[in-house]
């Protein structure tokens, strides 16, 4: 995660449960700092300030069909349901 943080790489976190480990909360707020002696964006993970490059990315997917996250956590998300129902795919196809 530090890696990618400072290279502006995207991480994939699959199978994720509906609590989210509070460790990311600085990710997911994007609480990102400038310390003024320089132009570069930092942020603080697991007690250490990591450089932060905007292009980073971090995507959480989960296999339940209708998760029921805290609103702490969906305050902080943007969250997507992919899940396709029958009568959806049925429509789909139909047309």
């Amino acid at each position: 995660m530090e890696r990618a943080l400072a290279d502006g790489s995207t991480i994939l976190l699959e199978d994720c449960p509906e609590i989210i480990d509070p460790g990311l909360d600085p990710v997911l707020t994007k609480a990102v700092f400038n310390t003024g002696e320089d132009k570069l964006l930092w942020i603080k993970y697991n007690e250490r300030k990591i450089m932060y490059d905007e292009n980073f990315r971090l995507f959480l997917t989960t296999k339940m069909p209708n998760p029921h996250f805290l609103p702490e956590t969906c305050i902080k998300l943007t969250i997507i349901n992919f899940t396709v129902t029958f009568e959806g795919l049925e429509q789909q196809l139909l047309v």
